[in-house]
């Protein structure tokens, strides 16, 4: 048996200082026995779910975000329609194997012949964690053992102390949850794969790295008192149910501890985006100062985040997402749009509307780099309001990923943000072009993924192995799992990272 844990985005460095202080020993423990690997970055961080369920790199699976571009269609796809039905508990479950999977974000509904799919037994939520499980008999078993699933929602623009506060006490109780639910799961059923994400350490990073950065509306001081230290109770609280989750192993049973992707301060500033764009692609309309001009960026500063909550729950969840991914782009004019920003929460994204290739495109290939070129030297002009550097570089996918059928659905430009924090960033400003003021409070969020992917291996029944010929990389993950269970994967380019005789 392995078992599979993502810790998800946790900040290496406050883990470090918490495991110094002797507050974490679960994790500690586990770094003493196992082999702590670190692991290429994401190119893009919203590619995580996808790398990890189908094996395969961003250039292969081609989703790159929960609202994903489709070309053919000129509109935004939720990710979990897009992904291949191939994925890792379908390939485990072909070959016979038994699998237990609690809360993989952002993962479509899969019926399992041999295994079982929990989504929404730590909290629920629209984005990440959607309410579900197959066999659906499961979700009454942990309602009567867990009680009712919680609601953690996410809303982006100013967030209130009310709502960060019911946010804590949520995260705080989600580790555990997720524990009880293993530990009951794991006496009726042996599976050959356990497949966990503690996701209150995900939501925990955005939403409560540092509450005092953020301008909250209706703050009382004893509430700000309980908030400073929320982040660290979260992790103390994950800690202590990977001990208890630990306990419930066979004693062959080898480990997977990972996290695809870091956490640090909010540095974002793709709310701006479009606007700038719009300055570079239309220079004649450019005016000293102005705010963003998209659909969304609007509605989160115009409608107040109390009210979207409240609009959003009364909808299906479902259908909240298509309207957000329909709004997207909504009201564009196609055949006067030479490039457009997509939606992002942290690198800025930028497509070119190609013909032969958007089915309204009306830029040429041999355009196509000129233009690129046009905006680049633009986006580069700007600079935040203080004079800082907001841009440290823009890439372009096809310089950094393996070829694959699906580098071509991805943005033709990356912009990626200074480190500079954002969340009280007034805007950005050009020689050229003018300023671009910010409206509302942007994401709200204080925290933000940077670098750091880890993964700490603990070989019971298999030894542990290098990987050959590069860095070890997220899709090495999948392959140790699938070489674990005793599962062909030579079609997939991962190595495993356990050896079995």
């Amino acid at each position: 048996m392995i078992a599979a844990i993502s810790l998800e985005a946790p900040s290496l460095s406050l883990i470090q200082q918490l495991i110094a202080d002797n507050r974490m020993p679960h994790l500690a423990a586990l770094q003493r026995e196992g082999e702590v690997v670190s692991l290429d970055p994401p190119f893009l961080d919203g590619a995580v779910y996808a790398t990890l369920y189908t094996g395969q790199h961003l250039s292969e699976h081609g989703i790159y975000s929960l609202f994903t571009w489709s070309a053919p269609e000129q509109k935004l796809r939720l990710s979990h329609e897009l992904l291949s039905d191939d994925t890792l508990f379908r390939r485990l479950d072909r070959a016979g194997k038994r699998v237990l999977a609690i809360d993989p974000p952002e993962h479509p509904i899969q019926e399992l012949a041999n295994g079982v799919v929990v989504s929404g037994c730590q909290f629920r939520s629209r984005v990440h964690l959607a309410k579900w499980s197959r066999p659906p008999s499961l979700g009454k078993e942990l309602f009567n053992l867990l009680g009712k699933t919680p609601r953690g929602e996410e809303t982006f623009g100013q967030p209130s102390q009310h709502h960060l506060l019911h946010l804590r006490e949520i995260l705080l109780q989600a580790p555990s949850r997720l524990a009880r639910g293993v530990e009951r799961l794991m006496e009726e059923r042996a599976p050959d794969v356990l497949w966990l994400h503690m996701a209150a350490i995900h939501l925990a990073g955005h939403q409560l790295w540092d509450t005092a950065s953020v301008d909250i509306i209706g703050q009382s001081s004893t509430g700000t008192s309980l908030l400073e230290k929320s982040l660290i109770d979260v992790y103390l609280e994950a800690d202590a149910a990977l001990g208890q989750i630990r306990k419930t192993l066979p004693d062959n049973a080898d480990l997977l501890v990972f996290w695809a992707k870091g956490m640090g301060p909010e540095t974002c500033r793709s709310d701006l985006l479009p606007e700038m764009l719009e300055r570079i692609l239309n220079p004649r309309t450019i005016v000293h100062t102005s705010s963003g001009n998209d659909i969304l960026t609007k509605l989160r500063s115009i409608v107040p985040t109390s009210l979207r909550s409240k609009v959003a729950d009364a909808l299906p969840d479902s259908l909240s997402l298509q309207l957000t991914a329909r709004l997207g782009t909504i009201g564009k004019d196609w055949k006067a749009i030479r490039a457009f920003s997509l939606p992002s929460d942290g690198p800025g994204l930028v497509r070119l509307n190609i013909h032969g290739r958007e089915r309204n495109g009306i830029v040429t290939e041999s355009e196509a780099k000129v233009l690129c070129d046009e905006i680049i030297e633009g986006l580069q002009t700007f600079c935040d309001i203080d004079g800082k550097k907001c841009i440290v570089g823009i890439e372009r996918p096809g310089d950094h990923l393996p070829p694959g059928p699906k580098l071509d659905g991805l943005p033709d430009l990356v912009i990626r943000w200074s480190d500079e924090p954002s969340t009280n960033l007034r805007g950005v400003t050009s020689p050229v072009y003018g300023t671009v003021l910010r409206k509302g409070a942007g994401s709200g969020r204080s925290g933000n993924h940077i670098p750091g992917a880890r993964a700490i291996i603990v070989p019971r029944s298999g030894t542990y192995r290098t990987i050959k010929g590069r860095n070890p990389h997220l899709v090495d993950l999948n392959a140790t799992v699938c070489a674990a269970a005793g599962v062909p994967h030579n079609d997939l380019p991962g190595q495993s990272l356990l050896a079995y005789h």
